[in-house]
């Protein structure tokens, strides 16, 4: 479903709401075709946006059906609905808050989840003439290195908001479509609508808490943002690490498989010197 430009023209301003869904596509192997193919949510209303996995939207959805607010089950065939729900392929969720100048990152690994937090780098975008009809937008190319990254994005200033995918934002409309100079990842815009209700951000972020702990063999880590991304990287890297801090011996050395390969978004070499 695509929305008319008349609903953000009317009011202007940061407070204007929408709902997207984007394909992103990522590599594990810059020699290899996409390896995952995720579809992902992005929320945004009153200057704040999340981007999160779809099978994420649909837990919390129902979450919000079945819990009341001290956490009791008040609905039981909706609780029913969330046991034969398939996990999230990915369960990192990315927070962009335009008004604390704020970026937060949380990653989640087994039983092991990582919050970070760092002031927002503002990407120099170099705008362009160039256009194309994407999803029936009229979009404008722009490119900018960002976050130890070369992207091309593609905006439409028929949504009039500073925001796209993942971390990227600051064009002067909504990014429907990205991609890094090496290919390895890219995002495309599915779908907009009107935002279905604006308590969620705050609903998916009160899963990766503001403070550490440690609670029996699930453990939560508050850090630095450079930290966030190394100790994630380490996650998803090392199976040994990943068993030492779930404290489940999870495969045999000789048994890990290129699920193990990753690329980050943000490369390792970019937080030299920070």
């Amino acid at each position: 479903m695509l929305i008319p430009t008349a609903v953000f023209s009317q009011t202007g301003g940061p407070r204007n709401s929408i709902q997207c869904g984007y394909h992103f596509l990522k590599k594990k192997d810059p020699k290899a075709a996409p390896v995952q193919y995720l579809n992902m949510r992005l929320d945004y209303s009153d200057g704040r946006s999340v981007f999160y996995d779809q099978f994420t939207f649909e837990r919390d959805s129902l979450r919000l059906l079945a819990f009341d607010e001290n956490g009791s089950t008040k609905n039981q065939g909706e609780y029913q609905k969330i046991t034969s729900l398939p996990r999230p392929r990915l369960e990192d969720v990315t927070i962009v808050d335009l008004k604390k100048s704020e970026i937060t990152q949380c990653y989640k690994q087994a039983t092991i989840s990582i919050r970070g937090a760092y002031e927002m780098e503002a990407p120099a975008w170099v705008l362009t003439d160039e256009t194309r009809t994407i999803k029936g937008y009229t979009c404008k190319k722009a490119t900018a290195k960002y976050l130890g990254r070369t992207w091309t994005v593609w905006y439409t200033e028929d949504i009039p908001v500073p925001i796209g995918p993942w971390m990227l934002w600051g064009a002067p409309g909504l990014i429907v479509a990205a991609e890094d100079s090496e290919s390895l990842f890219s995002f495309q815009l599915v779908w907009t609508d009107k935002l279905d209700r604006d308590d969620r951000l705050d609903f998916i972020e009160s899963g990766f808490p503001r403070e550490s702990y440690h609670k029996g063999a699930t453990r939560h880590f508050v850090l630095p943002m450079k930290d966030t991304e190394q100790m994630n990287y380490r996650l998803m890297t090392d199976i040994g690490f990943l068993s030492e801090m779930t404290g489940v011996r999870l495969v045999k050395a000789n048994e890990v498989s290129d699920r193990m390969k990753y690329i980050p978004l943000i490369p390792g070499d970019y937080w030299k010197g920070k």
